[in-house]
C-alpha cells in the first residue's frame, strides 16, 4: 500500500531476541516512572464498548491486536506473525506467535482470537465496532496457533480493522465471563498491566515484565516501570504541571501554549498534522436539520480559515480542504465545494427550505478539549450572519460524549481520529444503521458506494469510490466539515524515546524511557 502523508500510523515492528541481563547500561535504561497529564478521564475501560480517544490513550499499551501498523505506513506483526489470504479473497489464516501470556497468566491461543472477534460481532455486547466485522461469516481455530476467518464476501479493509488499536484488542474469555465486561478489570497481552483507576485523580499501569516483545537490539519491551495517568481537564494547569516538573509528559498541549513550551529550555514539544477529522455534527434526523438546503446553508455559512486563525491560534489544525480525509492523502479530495462563505446563497437557501427569518438551535460542546470548545464562538458569530442562531451549551466531557452517543442533540463540534485505513475516514460514520454514525445520516446512494467499496481492493479502484462517496457528504452535508488538528504532546527533558503517533496514538510509551532521576 502506498504511505500516505497523512494517513499516519499506529504500530510498532517488534522482533524476537533475548532477555537482557542486569548489567546492561547502554541504550535505553530500564525503570523508572512516567507521569502523565492526560486532558480527562477515560470513558470506559472495555476496549470493545467504548470509542472514546481518552480510553483509547491509556488503555493501548494494556492491550495488543493481531495486526500492527508500523511507523511507515505498513501491517506488520503483532499477535500474529504471519497471515495468507485464499485466492478468492474468502479465507484469511493467521498464525499465532508462541509463548504470549495474558496478564492474569495464562497463554494466549487461536481460541482467545475466536472469543474476541465473536464477542465484537455478537449484537448483546453493543460493540460500536461491530460493522468492522459485519462480513466475517465465521472464526475458528483448527490449533492453538492458527485463527481462521471465513468471510462471505472479500472485504479488502480486514488487516485495518484488526490494526484498530484497542478496538480490535483480543481478550481473554474467562475474565469477561467472571467480571462481565472489562471496565474493572482490563486484562491484555499488553508491555502493561492495568493496577487501578481512581475517577478524576489517576489511572496506573505497570511494567508487564512477561511481554512478548523486544527492541531491535533484543531487549525486552518496555523499559518504564510504570506509568501514572493523571488527569488535568484545565489545559492552562496541565501545561504548568508540566513545567513545573509536576508531571513528565503532556497530551494535547493547548494551541497558546505551543510556542511558550517550544521556547521553554526544559521541554520538548512533538507533533504536527494528525489523522483526525473535526466537524459540526449535525443530527440529520432533527427538524430542520432533515432538510438537506439548512445543513447546506450551515456549510455556505463557515469561514474556516478564521475559525483555525482565531480559534486555534493559526496552529492547532489545518483546513478540511476536501472532506474528512486530510490533505495530501492518496484518498483526499482536493477541493472543498464550499470553499468559502457564501452568506447571501446561505439566506437563499434557508428561505428554500422554509426559514426565511432564519433559526434558532443549540450548539452543544464539551468544556474539556479546548480544540472542540473554542471554535463554537467563532462559528456561533459566523452563522448568525445567515439567520442561523445558536445558542452555545457545555459539558463535561463524561456527560457530554455519552449524551452524543445516544444521539440527544441537535448540533456539536466533535471528531474522529486514529484512522489506519480510508474507511474509518468515509464510511464508519455514515454508513445507514452503523453504530458510529452519530449524525443519523441515511442515504441509499452513500449505501450503495460502501457495499460496493468492499468488494475491490486495487488502488486506483478504490480511489475512484472514496472520491464518488466524498462528493456524496459534500453534496448532503451530513456535517461540516472544519479542520484537521494538528496535535502536540510535551515532554520533560528527562523523558527519552518517546515517538510522536500522528494518528494521536501512544504506543510510543512502549519504547520510552527516563534519565536524570
Amino acid at each position: 500500500m502506498r504511505t500516505l502523508l497523512l494517513l499516519l500510523c499506529v504500530g510498532l515492528l517488534v522482533v524476537a531476541g533475548f532477555q537482557p541481563s542486569a548489567a546492561q547500561t547502554s541504550g535505553p535504561r530500564y525503570g523508572g516512572t512516567l507521569r502523565a497529564g492526560m486532558q480527562t478521564d477515560p470513558v470506559g475501560l472495555d476496549p470493545h464498548l467504548t470509542t472514546a480517544t481518552s480510553s483509547r490513550n491509556m488503555m493501548e499499551n494494556v492491550y495488543d491486536t493481531l495486526v500492527f501498523y508500523s511507523a511507515d505506513g505498513r501491517f506488520v506483526p503483532g499477535l500474529a506473525e504471519s497471515w495468507k489470504a485464499s485466492q478468492d479473497g474468502l479465507v484469511w489464516t493467521f498464525n499465532l506467535r508462541r509463548n504470549v501470556k495474558f496478564h492474569n497468566g495464562r497463554p494466549m491461543t487461536a481460541e482467545d482470537v475466536v472469543y474476541t472477534i465473536n464477542r465484537i460481532r455478537d449484537p448483546r455486547t453493543r460493540a460500536p465496532r461491530a460493522g468492522d466485522f459485519a462480513d466475517v461469516e465465521s472464526v475458528s481455530a483448527p490449533d492453538p496457533y492458527t485463527a481462521v476467518f471465513k468471510l462471505k464476501k472479500p472485504y479488502s479493509p480486514l488487516i485495518a480493522k484488526l490494526s484498530s488499536s484497542v478496538w480490535g484488542a483480543i481478550v481473554p474469555r474467562e475474565v469477561v465471563e467472571r467480571d462481565g465486561d472489562l471496565h474493572t478489570n482490563p486484562t491484555g497481552t499488553g508491555p502493561f498491566r492495568f493496577i487501578g483507576y481512581t475517577p478524576q485523580q489517576r489511572l496506573v499501569l505497570v511494567r508487564n515484565g512477561d511481554y512478548w516483545g523486544f527492541d531491535e537490539t533484543g531487549r525486552r519491551l518496555p523499559y518504564l516501570d510504570r506509568i501514572e495517568f493523571v488527569f488535568f481537564p484545565d489545559a492552562i494547569a496541565r501545561t504548568t504541571a508540566l513545567r513545573t516538573g509536576t508531571v513528565d509528559f503532556i497530551e494535547y498541549v493547548p494551541s497558546s501554549e505551543v510556542r511558550v513550551l517550544r521556547a521553554d529550555p526544559n521541554v520538548e514539544v512533538l507533533g504536527g498534522p494528525s489523522a483526525n477529522f473535526r466537524a459540526i455534527y449535525i443530527n440529520n434526523a432533527v427538524a430542520p436539520f432533515n432538510n438537506v438546503k439548512v445543513r447546506q446553508a450551515m456549510a455556505w455559512s463557515v469561514n474556516r480559515k478564521e475559525i483555525i486563525d482565531t480559534a486555534l491560534f493559526g496552529v492547532g489544525g489545518i483546513d478540511a480542504t476536501g472532506s474528512v480525509i486530510p490533505p495530501g492523502n492518496f484518498y483526499a479530495l482536493a477541493k472543498n465545494v464550499y470553499d468559502k462563505p457564501d452568506i447571501e446563497r446561505a439566506k437563499r437557501l434557508l428561505a428554500e427550505a422554509g426559514h426565511p427569518n432564519g433559526i434558532d438551535a443549540e450548539l452543544y460542546v464539551t468544556s474539556t478539549y479546548d480544540f472542540l470548545r473554542t471554535p463554537a464562538e467563532v462559528i456561533q458569530a459566523q452563522m448568525a450572519k445567515s439567520g442561523i442562531r445558536l445558542r452555545i451549551v457545555a459539558a463535561d466531557w463524561s456527560v457530554y460524549l455519552p449524551t452524543v452517543f445516544a444521539k440527544r442533540y441537535v448540533l456539536t463540534i466533535l471528531g474522529t481520529s486514529g484512522q489506519v485505513d480510508p474507511d474509518d475516514y468515509v464510511f464508519n460514520n455514515f454508513r445507514t444503521g452503523d453504530a458510529r454514525n452519530y449524525v443519523n445520516f441515511s442515504d441509499p446512494v452513500f449505501d450503495k458506494l460502501a457495499e460496493e467499496r468492499q468488494t475491490v481492493s486495487g488502488e486506483a479502484q478504490r480511489k475512484r469510490i472514496y472520491d464518488q462517496a466524498q462528493l456524496r457528504l459534500q453534496e448532503m452535508v451530513p456535517m461540516v466539515f472544519l479542520f484537521h488538528s494538528t496535535t502536540y504532546e510535551a515532554v520533560r527533558k528527562s523523558v527519552q524515546g518517546f515517538e510522536h503517533w500522528p494518528n494521536q496514538s501512544y504506543y510510543g510509551m512502549r519504547r520510552t524511557w527516563m534519565v536524570g532521576r
